[in-house]
């Protein structure tokens, strides 16, 4: 198989199953913990995963199709996207309003479902054939929390600001029009509301 990403916790690669092309996520060992307890962890955050994968997938969100799911080995193999990451593609293409729109629908529907994806940079966002699709659910949990789905929405901000500065504000006004379409007008005033007031939070917290 292929390294694709060493991570902290995980790495990546790819190979084939059954046939297709493959991705293999592999929670490694971690010696600062005791074995019983990190086997113990890993197997438990590998099921988490893949739960919050197959939840997504029922919301109608495009993720990765689940091959295998090991807790004894803290392995998921899931289905390989082809295509280029979003990141890659607003640095080609620059403003794309239909292409970010799409991305703020999936995240709609991502949040209308109760999950909080926890890492929603554009480097976790693959532009395939068939639409956008949303990777890396290692960091994600159930939550209908508005300040939760505000996380998630500052997170794609501030990456936009800092790796697309120039589209930054366009691409976050037509990510904002698809995710609102999805979760309704009162649903995206409240989260937009908490955004911001997240944002109030770090800057004073900077001045202090």
């Amino acid at each position: 198989m292929k390294l694709l990403f060493r991570g902290a916790e995980a790495d990546i690669f790819m190979g084939d199953w059954a046939g297709s092309g493959a991705v293999f996520k592999f929670r490694k060992p971690l010696p600062y913990r005791l074995p019983e307890l990190d086997h113990e962890i890993r197997g438990q955050r590998t099921v988490h995963e893949a739960q919050i994968i197959r939840d997504a997938r029922s919301a109608g969100v495009k993720v990765p199709y689940l091959y295998y799911v090991s807790p004894s080995e803290s392995l998921i193999v899931m289905q390989f996207i082809g295509g280029p990451r979003l990141k890659a593609q607003l640095q080609s293409r620059g403003n794309d309003r239909e292409m970010a729109e799409e991305f703020g629908k999936a995240v709609g529907l991502l949040h209308r479902a109760g999950i909080m994806h926890g890492d929603l940079t554009t480097s976790n966002v693959i532009v395939a054939d068939d639409g956008i699709h949303l990777i890396d659910f290692g960091l994600a949990t159930h939550s209908l929390r508005v300040e939760d789905h505000a996380v998630d929405l500052r997170l794609i901000k501030e990456t936009l600001v800092g790796a697309h500065s120039e589209v930054s504000a366009a691409v976050m006004n037509s990510f904002l029009r698809g995710y609102g379409g999805v979760v309704g007008e009162k649903r995206l005033k409240q989260v937009t509301r908490k955004l911001t007031e997240i944002e109030r939070r770090g800057r004073y917290a900077r001045v202090e």
